[in-house]
Formats: structure tokens, C-alpha cells, sequence
């Protein structure tokens, strides 16, 4: 990877997830020149030490004798995303549905896309999704089999009022890796940079126009300028955006919907009828508040990971399709409408912080049988979380997302008897879609132009495919402007 590079660019990239890579390489493959600045290190050099040593051809439970799952993860950062450090899933193969549901001014249910409404049409949602699926096939990621739909089976009895079981693709590390070293292969080979433990501090406009962007370096700071910055930072990089975003005056309100919820878990084989023929099925129903309840991120025969968040802690799903275990997991999360006047941003950090602050600084894990008020298991839950409080989490969490998980657990048993039984573990606290509300247009500009928002920080989506079409849209904006402006004589 380069680790100097000229001060001037056409863009610069803030973020190496999804987002941001495909920015550059779109903006490199149009014959400008991006400067991708990440905080982190190569993918290689972030991985997991259990992961590097099933790579190097070690037995994993070699790693296992000092590192059987971390406490928390601090594999967040680096080239390539969060995401692509675990075994994971891109979403839709074949083509982009509606999978999420809410509750309209006249109370009927409908169905919609996050990255259709980023975008501004299905049908081009749609296309950029196919586009990104042809850029990673030739970058090296192998075609999956689309497989097949059971909607009609997991929906027969009307438990969901929606269910979307689009076939979707598991891509494993190594497979990740080749297509990332061959994107930013690809990216210097066009004469543009990815410089590695360049934190970005600051963003800046510059009085004759275009932006400066301020970073940390190995070598110190330094200052790198360009007509069109593309912020494409993940979850980490929350603060730091809505300081950017306050200081350059970028038009934005408090977020008003955010997604709070749990991780379910229990046996993989008690998961199984619910995953046959589709491995991540989302199933949805509105609850007494007409607030969408969803299961998302089903990761079969995979484990339950934290990292620290905003002072507090959060989960996640990890896949783990090379090595599974005996477990399965999925999120549960209930899409909260907040009144006018709250940040849905402080409501997710006080729901993290009240869960860390009743576990010691750790998350908190109980039994679907305790939710409901039944007994303690006899030993310790059965979880794949090594660090935690068994607790109560009747105690720490809203008593509505309490019952809201239990209902859904009662929806998937009314699907298939025994899917969630008592001894299945909860654990929270999950947080997501955390960013404020910031006014972008349908290509991701916010209200200062040749200043975009892609991947997570845009507030609209999150995903490694919808990401990666957010900074694809980004990148033919800047690039359609710079044409524009060379035509008129100004380049």
C-alpha cells in the first residue's frame, strides 16, 4: 500500500469500508485521481489472530489456547470495513427487494427499501446493487448460487406481515481479501492512493473553493485538498461526524427512527427449520405502536461478538462459515419513531449506556424463560459471549422491547414448534442506523456542495452492498460536476 501520496486530489476518501472504496474506484476507473485516507491498517494486519491463524494454515484451536472469542472485539478498523473482517453476507444476489416494513399516516403496511429511498427510485437501486455485484465478480469474488424462496412456507399461517427471503451471498475472508487487494491494486495501478493509518481530523472549505482535509499520519500531520470530499466512515466514526457536520454547517436534524433491540441465540440445529432453502430470511410485524419489529443478520452456526461503543458496549452477529458452531444467532430490533424534539442518536446511546451501566461495563445476557419470568438456568446461559452479566434484562431494557421480543420469539414458535425455547439466550444491547438525519440529495450530497455522505455515516443505509452503491452514486455526481466545470472552462 502507498503510504505518501501528493497533497492534491480530485477527491478524497474518507473511510475504507465498503462506501469508500467504491467511491475511489469509481472516481479511478473515470481517470481521476482519489486519495483514500483509513484510520486503520491493511486487511490483513486487522484481522483477528484466530482468523490469521486458520489463513496461515494453523489449526484454529491453536489460536483458541490464547484467544478462544475475544471479550471485545477491537477488529473494527481497517481497509475493507468492519464487516469484511468476519465471515459475512453482501445481501441480494439476483435482485433488490422491499424488505423492510412500516406503518403509513393512514395505517396501512408498506414495504421499502432504504437504499431505494436514499437513491430515489427502486429502479435505480436496483441497478447499482446489480453493478456492485458485477464489480466484486471481477475483482475476484466467486458467483453464488441464487437459491431458493420459501416465503410462501415460513409465512403460511400470517404470522409476519412480511417476509423477504431474497437469496443472499456469504462471502468468507479469503475470499474478501482477494477481492480488496485486487480493488486497490486496481486503484494505484490508475494513479490514485490508499494511505493506511491516516486518520482524517478535519474537514475544511477552502476560501477559493474546494476542501481541505486535516489527518494524522505515521509521519505527522498533514493536509490533503480536492474538489470533493466522499465521507464514508462506519459506526466507530459517529462522533466525529456530527462534528464535521456541525462545524461546515451541513443541514441535518436530530434522527428521528432508530433501531434498538437484542441478539437471540440458541441451537443451531433448533434454528434450522427456519433456515432451510434461505440462510437470512427477514421476517417483520408492527407492534402495538405500529413500530416495525424485524429479525436481520441471521448468522447460522455463528457467534455473538461486542465491541465498545460511545463509552458503552454493543453486539453484533459474527459469521463464522469456515469454522460454524453448534449455535445460531439473529438480531431482533424494533425501529423506534421518536417524537419531534428527541435525537434518535442520544435515545440509542442512553438504551447502550443503561444496559453497560446495569452489567458492570459489559453487555447483559438472560434466557427467553426469564424474560418471561420463569426460573434462572440451572449453571450459566448458553451463550457464545465469553464477557458478560447474567442479569435480568426486564431490568435495564425498555419494558416494550421486552415485549417485543417475546412476541417474536412467540411468532417464530407459531412458524415452526420449538424454534426458541426457553433455555435460548437475549443479550443487548444492539443499536443501529445511529447517525443524524443529514440532508442529502438522491446522490448523496449534503447541503455543501462537493461534500458527500455515503455507506453508514449518510444515515440512510447500512450494508456492505448498499454502501458500496451509496459510493458508487457519489462518485458519478462529483465526477458529472467536474465534467460540467471543465466544459466551462474552469479546469
Amino acid at each position: 500500500m502507498t503510504e505518501t501520496a501528493a497533497q492534491k486530489a480530485d477527491v478524497v476518501v474518507v473511510g475504507g469500508g465498503p462506501a469508500g472504496l467504491f467511491a475511489a474506484l469509481t472516481t479511478a476507473r473515470a481517470g481521476r485521481r482519489a486519495v483514500l485516507l483509513e484510520a486503520g491498517g491493511d486487511m490483513a494486519q486487522s484481522l483477528c489472530p484466530r482468523v490469521v491463524a486458520r489463513l496461515k494454515g494453523r489449526n484454529v484451536r491453536d489460536a483458541e489456547k490464547f484467544r478462544i472469542q475475544c471479550a471485545r472485539c477491537d477488529c473494527l478498523t481497517g481497509l475493507g470495513g468492519a464487516a469484511f473482517h468476519f465471515d459475512t453476507d453482501l445481501g441480494y444476489i439476483s435482485a433488490l427487494t422491499r424488505s423492510k416494513i412500516e406503518s403509513t399516516a393512514t395505517g396501512e403496511v408498506r414495504a421499502y427499501s432504504g437504499l431505494e429511498r436514499a437513491l430515489g427510485s427502486f429502479e435505480r437501486a436496483q441497478g447499482l446493487i446489480a453493478e456492485c455485484y458485477e464489480t466484486m465478480y471481477g475483482l475476484g469474488l466467486p458467483p453464488a448460487d441464487t437459491g431458493a424462496d420459501h416465503g410462501p412456507a415460513l409465512n403460511g399461517d400470517g404470522s409476519f406481515q412480511h417476509v423477504d427471503t431474497a437469496p443472499s451471498q456469504s462471502v468468507i475472508v479469503d475470499d474478501a481479501l482477494v477481492v480488496i487487494d485486487n480493488l486497490v491494486r486496481e486503484l494505484e495501478e490508475a494513479g490514485s492512493s490508499v494511505l493506511l493509518r491516516h486518520r482524517a481530523t478535519d474537514v475544511r472549505r477552502l476560501p477559493g473553493g474546494g476542501f481541505a482535509v486535516d489527518a494524522e499520519t505515521p509521519g505527522g500531520e498533514a493536509e490533503f485538498t480536492a474538489d470533493s470530499v466522499v465521507v464514508g466512515v462506519g459506526k466507530l466514526g459517529l462522533p466525529w461526524v456530527r462534528e464535521v457536520a456541525g462545524r461546515l454547517g451541513v443541514r441535518h436534524r436530530p434522527s428521528r427512527r432508530v433501531d434498538v433491540g437484542v441478539r437471540l441465540e440458541t441451537r443451531r440445529d433448533a434454528l434450522a427449520p427456519l433456515l432451510d432453502g434461505c440462510h437470512n430470511p427477514k421476517l417483520s410485524f408492527l407492534n402495538e405502536e405500529g413500530h416495525s419489529v424485524r429479525t436481520f443478520c441471521v448468522c447460522e452456526g455463528g457467534r455473538v461478538m461486542q465491541y465498545g461503543f460511545l463509552g458503552a458496549v454493543a453486539l453484533d452477529g459474527q459469521h463464522c462459515l469456515t469454522q460454524p458452531t453448534a449455535k445460531s444467532n439473529l438480531g431482533v430490533v424494533v425501529s423506534v419513531d421518536l417524537p419531534e424534539g428527541e435525537d434518535g442518536t442520544d435515545y440509542a446511546q442512553r438504551y447502550a449506556a443503561r444496559v453497560a451501566e446495569f452489567g458492570d461495563g459489559r453487555p447483559v445476557v438472560c434466557t427467553i424463560g426469564e424474560l418471561a419470568g420463569g426460573p434462572p438456568p440451572e449453571g450459566p446461559p448458553r451463550t457464545s459471549l465469553i464477557d458478560y452479566r447474567h442479569g435480568d434484562l426486564r431490568e435495564c431494557l425498555p419494558a416494550s422491547v421486552v415485549r417485543d421480543v417475546q412476541e417474536m420469539a412467540r411468532r417464530l414458535n407459531s412458524l415452526h414448534d420449538g424454534l426458541v425455547t426457553d433455555d435460548a439466550t437475549v443479550a443487548a444491547p444492539v443499536v443501529e442506523r445511529l447517525f443524524p438525519d443529514l440532508e442529502l440529495t438522491e446522490d448523496m450530497e449534503s447541503s455543501v456542495p462537493g461534500l458527500y455522505f455515503v455507506g453508514d455515516s449518510s444515515s440512510k443505509i447500512i450494508g456492505i452492498t448498499y454502501g458500496a452503491a451509496t459510493g458508487m452514486a457519489a462518485a458519478r455526481s462529483l465526477l458529472a460536476r467536474r465534467a460540467e466545470t471543465a466544459v466551462g472552462g474552469r479546469v
